[in-house]
């Protein structure tokens, strides 16, 4: 692959639902450390860390592999800071931008190296990658994104309801027995591709289910969509999330 990747982490300090979250404590490292630990492994050229607070800044300063790069609080998501970003360290148009969440502090290096990739072979403005359902609470679950795609691999929607709806065993209450796939929010794109999504308006469909990829999808784009067979660990919403990943990373003996 020739093209330069970069690996780029959106974190928000004034979370909604977890006020001070990147500061939060994966054993003694704070999250937004750890998440950049996990992006460093993969073959990125760099990891650009998007903070929107001086705090957060302050807690990654020792980690000179990090480029850090004060955004505005007032961003309106994920994306813009990134665009926002782009745009501060005028990276190069063709540049392969990844999009790490920065409350996944389990996030696999190897999906980032797919999801790169998959960008570059489809010729997709956007990749993203997916596993398959094995439970009927995910598939009905609306915090679980569901994606249908093409012959081809190409997205043809994202939703939070069931998609396919399996008309037949919905109906008489049956289980399903259809191929549906859980949406991992990992993102490749074009640094071009994301300045020209931040300047779009939302659409409809992305208001109604809140997801962000659907206005790619409404201005005609395409988005290239990968399975993987290993399924993400839990990224952080809440407190409680925090509590589970530390339990688990205890039990592994890596904290």
């Amino acid at each position: 692959m020739n093209s330069e990747i970069f690996v780029a982490i959106p974190a928000r300090f004034a979370s909604t639902r977890f006020p001070g979250k990147p500061l939060a404590m994966i054993g003694k490292q704070h999250m937004i450390n750890r998440v950049c630990e996990q992006a460093l492994k993969s073959t990125a050229r760099r990891v650009y860390a998007c903070v929107d607070d001086e705090r957060v800044a302050f807690a990654l300063e020792g980690m000179d592999a990090v480029d850090i790069c004060m955004t505005s609080p007032s961003a309106r998501s994920g994306t813009d800071r990134i665009a926002e970003m782009i745009r501060i360290k005028d990276l190069p148009l063709d540049s392969v931008i990844v999009n790490v969440q920065g409350d996944e502090p389990l996030i696999n290096p190897r999906h980032i190296n797919q999801v790169a990739e998959l960008l570059v072979s489809s010729g997709a403005d956007m990749s993203t990658l997916c596993f398959r359902i094995d439970n009927e609470k995910d598939l009905f679950d609306p915090s679980c994104v569901k994606v249908v795609m093409d012959s081809k691999g190409f997205a043809l929607y994202f939703s939070r309801a069931p998609i396919p709806y399996e008309r037949d065993n919905f109906m008489h209450h049956k289980p399903f027995s259809f191929n549906h796939y859980h949406h991992i929010g990992i993102y490749a794109y074009r640094a071009k591709t994301v300045l020209a999504f931040a300047d779009m308006e939302q659409c409809e469909s992305e208001k109604a289910e809140s997801l962000e990829q659907l206005r790619l999808l409404n201005a005609g784009m395409k988005i290239a969509v990968g399975i993987t067979n290993e399924p993400p660990e839990t990224g952080v919403d809440t407190p409680e999330d925090l509590e589970r990943i530390n339990a688990l990373l205890r039990e592994r003996g890596e904290i």
